[in-house]
């Protein structure tokens, strides 16, 4: 039989998932180069993306100080059985929280002391993580009340400061929220962006003119990669969600608002609120979030499918967060989060050694 055509064989890997491109490094040194490649981490996350396929739900239980535990959940698995996850961070002491995801990495932090706290990117999927190194911030001079932007690069390991922010992230939430290119902080009159590739921030106007049935303002949400801003009404029952546009037809650098769906809801949605986490495959329903109860929710008939997560313990709240499994590294010094993967990674290179490919 004659040998597959490379690009048909490329085309084969880019479909697997991450667990069977790892055990396939070890077929020969050229498949081991091609998967732990940059442009083929990107590619495959980029096809993952497309056919909706290797989805997760990230599950952090939050145990007042104790959120040491993560786990996770497949969407193909209808996110019933869910899987312990090494955490890199884990410690007797103090909890792990998830500060942010993005293209299946996640930058994990945990107190230490004087509220400063260690950060740690990891993959869970390739099970590698990174240790970040201290920022080096420094007190301000003077009475101005600023805040310092301090950016880490993964290839030089270093932080670096950029222009300082005089009283524009004072938010409601200490953490940014990524979409599009683009971290978002909301205050009370308006929401500031960063834009990650320039390096710069600019100012969106937040909503207005919500009409006489609006209850609430809610906070930003990002789902499905986009930032949404809800508005929660009384009459009826309802929460509108807008999705941010780009006015220039480039990801980031200023939008508008654009009312995207209304997910009808039940009383007291003021106090226990609904927030989306993913689409469906079918992009008809929703994965809705709500006072730790989650379900999906169908566009069409506002039918409610509850979902039971099994496997995990019985705490009062849980964080949830929605990611791709994907092959990004999160630097080329990382380490691996458990003895396991090492032990199949010595294995494999121990095959590559004895192949004369």
């Amino acid at each position: 039989m004659p040998p597959l055509p490379p690009e048909l064989v490329t085309d084969i890997l880019l479909c697997l998932p991450v667990t069977s491109l790892l055990r396939f490094r070890c077929l020969s040194k050229s498949h081991c180069a091609e998967i732990d490649s940059p442009d083929f981490a990107k590619y495959h996350l980029n096809v993952s993306i497309q056919s909706k396929t290797g989805q997760k739900l990230i599950i952090n239980n939050v145990d007042f100080m104790d959120q040491t535990d993560l786990y996770y959940a497949e969407f193909d698995g209808n996110l019933e059985d869910t899987y312990l996850l090494n955490n890199p961070l884990k410690s007797s002491r103090r909890g792990t929280s998830v500060c942010a995801s993005c293209n299946g990495l996640f930058l994990l932090g945990i107190f230490v002391k004087d509220q400063n706290m260690d950060f740690a990117l990891w993959n869970p999927f390739t099970k590698r993580y990174k240790k970040l190194p201290p920022c080096p911030v420094r007190k301000s001079n003077g009475d101005d009340v600023c805040s310092q932007v301090w950016v880490f690069s993964l290839n030089s390991n270093s932080w670096r400061r950029i222009q300082d922010v005089k009283d524009e992230l004072t938010s409601r939430s200490r953490v940014g929220l990524y979409a599009n290119g683009a971290l978002y902080w909301e205050n009370e009159d308006k929401c500031v962006g960063f834009d990650i590739t320039y390096e710069v921030f600019f100012d969106l106007a937040l909503l207005s003119d919500f009409g006489p049935t609006v209850i609430y303002h809610d906070f930003m949400v990002v789902f499905g990669g986009n930032l949404y801003s809800p508005v929660i009404r009384n009459e009826p029952n309802s929460i509108e969600y807008y999705l941010l546009v780009s006015d220039s037809g480039g990801e980031v650098a200023g939008g508008s608002w654009r009312k995207e769906f209304i997910l009808e809801e039940e009383r007291n949605i003021l106090f226990n609120r609904a927030l989306p986490l993913a689409y469906s495959k079918k992009e008809d329903s929703i994965l809705v979030n709500r006072g730790n109860v989650i379900y999906w929710y169908n566009f069409e008939n506002q039918k409610r499918t509850w979902v039971e997560i099994l496997g995990i313990p019985d705490v009062p709240t849980y964080n949830f967060h929605v990611c791709w499994e994907s092959l990004v590294s999160p630097g080329n010094d990382s380490a691996f989060d458990g003895r396991a993967e090492e032990v199949i990674i010595e294995d494999s290179e121990d095959n590559l050694e004895a192949d004369s490919d």
